[in-house]
């Protein structure tokens, strides 16, 4: 990904801290609206996870994508 433009990283690296975010605040200082959501904060520490992992792989077989298409025109 050296050729991946610098909002690809900032994205990547906010969902990250998101979900670390998420789950160090709940487990040792809940935010205020936090513990009324309960276990429902993991599920949403672990959506932000899979998204982190979900984009990278999806900008990567777009840009895989875009340069076999551009090959291929004469």
């Amino acid at each position: 990904m050296s050729h991946a433009p610098p909002w690809v990283g900032g994205v990547q690296m906010a969902a990250l801290f998101l979900a670390a975010g998420i789950l160090i605040t709940y487990t040792l200082v809940p935010l205020p609206g936090q513990r009324s959501l309960g276990d429902v904060n993991y599920v949403i520490a672990l959506v932000f996870f899979v998204a982190n992992m979900l984009f990278v792989r999806i900008y990567r077989l777009l840009m895989l994508h875009r340069r076999r298409r551009e090959r291929a025109v004469p």
